[in-house]
């Protein structure tokens, strides 16, 4: 059984775009997302739950799929703000205006890296849950973010 293991930098890789091709694993002008400090997948159905006379238990059934990818990052300026002369509009605009705007992203999420067969989950959605914060005890600026994932999240290998 392999073992997926994150220790190396080159591992748990968040690319944004506004195509899908930008947004791939390695790709030229994707925004790799830096400084990233922990990052979630979450692929979890709806759930609707339900009583009957019949059975002390409850009983379920499923809805549709609930999915985001959510994480906290330290911010780098022009991944925040964005960057002068990018081609790729996600990294032109940064995260906050992105964000600000509703604009729809291409994403992937490497968890192996950008080798030959190395896996990723990939998606489309909108990023949210932006709340850079600051304090006495950090010198630097820290934020979470989410991907609220607009349709399913599906997987593929590089």
């Amino acid at each position: 059984m392999g073992v997926l293991n994150i220790t190396a930098g080159s591992q748990a890789i968040l690319t944004l775009g506004n195509t899908e091709a930008l947004s791939l694993p390695g790709a030229t002008d994707g925004m790799v997302i830096p400084f990233v400090q922990d990052i979630t997948v979450n692929a979890a159905p709806g759930i609707v739950r339900y009583s009957v006379l019949s059975s002390p238990s409850s009983k379920a059934f499923t809805t549709v799929n609930e999915n985001s990818i959510s994480g906290n990052m330290l911010l780098d300026e022009e991944t925040f703000f964005g960057l002068a002369g990018a081609t790729n509009t996600v990294a032109l605009n940064g995260l906050f205006a992105t964000s600000t705007a509703k604009t729809k992203v291409f994403f992937t999420v490497a968890f192996e890296g950008s080798d030959s067969l190395d896996h990723y989950i990939k998606g489309e959605g909108f990023i949210g849950g932006l709340a850079p914060t600051a304090s006495m005890d950090a010198a630097v600026w820290i934020s979470p973010v989410e991907i609220i994932v607009d349709g399913e999240l599906e997987a593929d290998t590089v």
